[in-house]
């Protein structure tokens, strides 16, 4: 009987190495061998799924962007009921998403943070960030309005007001990780933060 391959899986388990290089090599030490290695695989396993090494690194950026999207629950709109249980948990778990709390976290947003260092100069890698970085804000406006319970067309104050909000938060957010990144400050300081940040939205 022939064997059944899931080539998503493998392709996953070679951008996860992909990460595994950049993360102690950087963007520059990438190769076929060097990814090869860090899988276990041959170089040719990881030609037949990449055939460039530019299509490799860009996989690799695509795919942290999803595996780091939050949830956006089907009720988790300016349509549902304001404060819902469902808006505010997918509110908060938008906020904490910032933070790397824990090694796996830490690791990922270093990769992360190379990427984005590698956008200044690669317009590819910039056009992926760009793309999150909307994604991100539309979604935070999202989140804002289900829990204020503010509805109406995108040009009304209540819209205006969520997306503002979503801005400074998500900026807030990313300084926050930063200086969890640094050691200047703990995972759980920053999450205080973002919570005393959350506390009027959540009890209005």
């Amino acid at each position: 009987m022939p064997k059944i391959v899931d080539h998503a899986q493998r392709r996953t388990e070679i951008v996860h190495a992909l990460w595994q290089v950049i993360y102690l090599k950087g963007i520059d030490g990438v190769s076929f061998r060097s990814v090869a290695e860090a899988a276990g695989i041959s170089v040719g396993r990881v030609q037949h799924y990449f055939p460039s090494r530019s299509e490799l690194i860009l996989e690799g950026c695509r795919l942290i962007v999803d595996s780091a999207e939050v949830a956006d629950p089907d009720d988790a709109d300016a349509s549902s009921d304001s404060g819902s249980a469902d808006a505010v948990a997918a509110l908060r778990d938008f906020c904490f998403a910032f933070i790397p709390a824990g090694e796996t976290m830490r690791i990922g947003a270093s990769v992360w943070y190379t990427y984005v260092a590698r956008a200044v100069m690669d317009e590819q890698i910039a056009d992926i960030i760009r793309a999150s970085d909307r994604a991100t804000l539309e979604l935070g406006e999202r989140l804002h309005l289900a829990v204020a319970g503010a509805a109406g067309s995108r040009a009304d104050d209540g819209n205006v007001a969520a997306r503002r909000w979503a801005m400074r938060l998500i900026a807030l957010g990313k300084g926050l990780a930063q200086e969890v990144m640094l050691d200047e400050r703990s995972a759980a300081s920053a999450k205080e933060i973002l919570e005393a940040e959350l506390a009027p939205l959540v009890a209005h």
